[in-house]
């Protein structure tokens, strides 16, 4: 059991120079071991009143020696972010003042935290669930707009709402099917057939389409995989530096130039992707050549997307055919024809390969490199959107409804099949339990642990 007796306090800025650096306290000494190195101008201890900027200075308490010129601000639980009383000191950013005043707040004793511990207390002391805490590292993750929306709507409370309903929902039954068994002299109808079996049928629906939206909730919290493919010297390393808008890839006229897989985030018009380069397709000349193209055909296989690239300055050849055939299913695939600046391959040819016309990019003029981006953006959010709803972002949110749907689906099953309330009603109990873990409540303790793990220290 961790203890919440103690003070807590971190830098909750990121290292580096900035304008501020912001220090966090919390527990039940905050307000005491902050006001033990702040100072007025007049050399008096301010008085920290709950939501209200002091402005001071932090002194040394031994010697009085100014550290630096700061703002101070109170937050008294439980009306605060942990629900326990919060100090948050603003000084000049940078590692040396916000270092300096940590340090005394530390012999004042105070305890360093953990990564992730004071979003750790608001969920221990029932401010937020465990999918809200998540969301709180996936908002500080975002790598998009659209992302941050997806995490924000979780932070919400939209996903936890829902799955408060489908309690309620599954309670309601309960209910009724535990009087049935815990009465039976009282004669009470059960409503076997009709009222419970659709009202599970409502439930196992709602759940079923909250399921449809993990592949898109997934790509909002760890991006889309997007391999580039194809022959030596069609441009893919261009390609992938006029994605990224930089110069990460080596580009050069000899063939086999790129060994290994590189990779870059792109904003993809909102969505959040990982764009791999990868070795050119050919008979590898030795064994680094063909470590390399086999990493090209993995880097393949657990893409969402392969972007087959051709040189559009030439004619299809039939290595490039070969390839484009027997590399992944087409519907993985997008034809693009590079160098489209310089001549362009017969359309008709490529949509025979995958189903659908090429498109045409220059990665040197960036022509239709835009357009690129949409198709790419098109796929990353493909699949069910939520409308209004949070989405499922994590493996845990999709192992948890899923087995709470299948457990509602069996009590569903003993119902309509004519009876079996006992069996039914531990099935009900079952899915329950599930969506309570999903929301924290009787998670097993190295669950949260490893949550929490992923927090950076501060916040």
């Amino acid at each position: 059991m961790r203890s919440l007796d103690d003070t807590i306090a971190a830098i909750a800025t990121p290292p580096g120079e900035g304008g501020i650096s912001i220090v966090r306290l919390s527990g039940p000494r905050a307000s005491t071991a902050a006001r033990g190195l702040l100072r007025l101008g007049s050399g008096e201890t301010p008085e920290l009143s709950p939501r209200v900027a002091v402005f001071c200075r932090a002194v040394c308490p031994g010697t009085a020696e100014v550290i630096d010129e700061v703002l101070a601000i109170f937050m008294a639980g439980p009306a605060s972010y942990t629900r326990e009383d919060v100090v948050e000191i603003q000084c000049h950013g940078g590692r040396a003042a916000a270092g300096a005043i940590l340090d005394l707040l530390l012999s004042s004793g105070a305890r360093l935290a953990d990564p992730g511990e004071f979003t750790l207390r608001a969920y221990l002391r029932g401010r937020i669930d465990l999918v809200q805490a998540e969301a709180v590292a996936d908002v500080i993750h975002a790598e998009t707009a659209d992302s941050l929306k997806v995490h924000e709507t979780l932070l919400e409370g939209a996903l936890s709402r829902e799955v408060a309903g489908w309690q309620e929902a599954l309670g309601t039954v309960l209910v009724h099917l535990e009087s049935f068994l815990d009465f039976p002299e009282e004669e009470l109808d059960l409503k076997g057939g009709a009222e419970l079996v659709a009202a599970l049928d409502e439930v196992a629906a709602s759940m079923a389409g909250k399921l449809e939206t993990f592949a898109w909730g997934r790509t909002a919290r760890e991006g889309f995989r997007v391999a580039i493919l194809g022959l030596p010297n069609v441009g893919k390393s261009s390609l992938l530096n006029r994605l990224a808008e930089e110069e990460r890839a080596i580009v050069s006229p000899i063939a086999g130039t790129t060994r290994d897989t590189i990779e870059v985030r792109v904003n993809a018009l909102g969505a959040p992707v990982h764009v791999i380069d990868t070795a050119g397709l050919r008979s590898p000349a030795d064994t680094v050549e063909e470590e390399g193209v086999f990493r090209a055909r993995r880097a393949a296989e657990e893409a969402g997307l392969v972007l087959m690239v051709y040189d559009g300055s030439r004619p299809l050849g039939e290595e490039e055919r070969k390839e484009a055939l027997a590399l992944i299913p087409g519907d993985k695939v997008l034809a693009v024809v590079n160098k489209a600046d310089l001549g362009r391959v017969p359309e008709e040819e490529l949509s025979e390969l995958f189903g659908e016309p090429p498109l045409f990019v220059s990665a040197r003029t960036g022509e239709g490199v835009e357009e690129l981006l949409r198709r790419v953006r098109d796929r990353a959010w493909a699949g069910r959107v939520p409308a209004g709803g949070g989405a499922l972002t994590r493996l845990r949110h999709r192992e948890s409804v899923r087995s709470a749907l299948e457990a509602v689906g069996k009590a569903r099953e003993l119902l309509a099949g004519g009876g079996y309330p006992d069996a039914a009603a531990s099935e009900l109990q079952r899915a329950r339990r599930c969506l309570a873990e999903l929301l924290g409540w009787g998670t097993p303790e190295e669950v949260v642990d490893r949550i929490f793990s992923e927090f950076c220290i501060g916040k």
